[in-house]
């Protein structure tokens, strides 16, 4: 009998964030393939009782919260800049290293990280192949999660020279590269990126010029997402059967700029003026806040809050007539083909990750990247189409779904294995 390759997963978290959930995805999927035995381990509290967590002790648990908000406030005290995107400088020691080393594992799995989760020179005394699947940017950069002001800074190297004008104090991005530069030439990662767009970045970038990153996607078990009925999907809602729904769904997808709420309001309003006899319902989850606003006299914005109910979300999708994307960047993009498997059409700017998932006029529209008005023409037509729910789902399962994604992990950890790095 074949021994089964043991692969651990490692994350902040298995319950929050898209990160999360494309971890959890992944471990999912690997179960159908029986010559790997696949676990995921923590350093937050999980409800899962299959996880491990590596922060179980009272004291594991009261200083990764001190050096999680230390980290947060030494940051926002040291270097002030005007990119005001999440940092994480993984700095502060911990016993998850130690904890990790005790378990039995062929392959660690590195997911989202980031949030103090484990040093990085830690990482170095991990003496198991290592496997690193980016969600955003944070790799590639500094101690910043994405590159707001899209700087040159990753691709030329952190220097003095290249700093931000906009940027004072201490260079804490600088310094978290640094670390990472040394940490990254004394050992091997295999990256895995979850789009074309994120590998071409990544070979663009200092750091990881000289890997051959694999592009494996965010997998999805299409069986959790059915066709349901509008009707009965928008009495649940409270929705009324003759508006026009668009859903629009992220995290913190009102205040958070690179979401790109602001150009879709912008794009809805035209869209209202133009088809001014319509009604339509702007149907937002994921924002904390609960709200409804009319923006126009036939456009309501409806909040309902953040939300981890799958089966609700399958409903939220379903009431739909279409779901937008506007993000600046979606390294891959969950929420798209979430609801193309839920039979419902996806407008998006012509950008990133999407371009992966998203085939013009069959499951979904793309408009020139940040133009509202042009993205209000697209809304408009894809409205207009009609739209084989059958075929859009069908084709997210063959591209995306657990078995594709499962064999493809499976090559690469047999390939890592047995021949070295790719």
């Amino acid at each position: 009998m074949r021994k089964k390759i043991k692969v651990l997963h490692l994350g902040y978290s298995d319950n929050y964030g898209g990160a999360s959930i494309a971890m959890a995805r992944i471990n999912d999927a690997l179960s159908l393939i029986d010559g790997i035995d696949s676990k995921i381990a923590v350093v937050t509290s999980s409800d899962n009782p299959k996880t491990i967590c590596l922060s179980s002790g009272f004291l594991d648990k009261v200083w990764l919260y001190i050096r999680v908000r230390l980290a947060y406030k030494l940051v926002g005290l040291l270097q002030k800049t005007s990119n005001q995107s999440g940092r994480s400088i993984n700095f502060f020691p911990s016993t998850v290293c130690k904890r990790l080393n005790k378990l039995d594992f062929d392959v660690l799995h590195l997911h989202w990280i980031a949030n103090e989760t484990i040093p990085f020179e830690d990482l170095q005394k991990i003496k198991r192949p290592i496997v690193w699947t980016f969600y955003d940017h944070w790799a590639l950069l500094g101690a910043e999660h994405t590159d707001i002001s899209n700087t040159v800074r990753f691709i030329e190297g952190y220097s003095k020279i290249n700093k931000p004008k906009s940027s004072s104090g201490l260079d804490i991005d600088r310094w978290t590269w640094k670390r990472k530069s040394k940490v990254f030439k004394n050992i091997e990662i295999q990256p895995v990126v979850v789009s074309s767009w994120l590998a071409e970045e990544t070979k663009k970038s200092y750091l990881w010029k000289n890997s051959n990153p694999e592009i494996i996607h965010v997998p999805l078990k299409i069986d959790s997402w059915d066709l349901k009925n509008k009707k009965k999907c928008r009495n649940l809602l409270n929705i009324s059967e003759d508006s026009k729904v668009i859903v629009f769904g992220a995290v913190n997808g009102l205040t958070d700029e690179l979401k790109g709420y602001a150009n879709l309001e912008k794009a809805l309003l035209t869209v209202s003026r133009k088809l001014y006899t319509e009604k339509f319902i702007l149907l937002v989850f994921g924002d904390p806040d609960i709200k409804e606003v009319n923006l126009s006299e036939n456009l309501i914005l409806k909040s309902i809050g953040k939300i981890n109910d799958f089966n609700l979300i399958n409903k939220i999708y379903c009431s739909a007539d279409l779901v937008a994307v506007p993000s600046y960047t979606e390294t891959f993009g969950q929420v798209a083909i979430e609801a193309i498997s839920c039979g419902v059409p996806v407008v998006a700017f012509r950008t990133s990750g999407l371009l992966d998932i998203i085939i013009e006029n069959f499951n979904g529209v793309l408009s020139n990247p940040y133009e509202s008005e042009d993205m209000a023409k697209k809304i408009i037509l894809a409205l207009s189409l009609k739209w084989d729910y059958g075929a859009m789902r069908d084709d997210i399962d063959n591209r995306f779904g657990y078995l594709v994604t499962a064999k493809k992990y499976d090559f690469l950890y047999k390939k890592i294995i047995n021949n070295g790095f790719v």
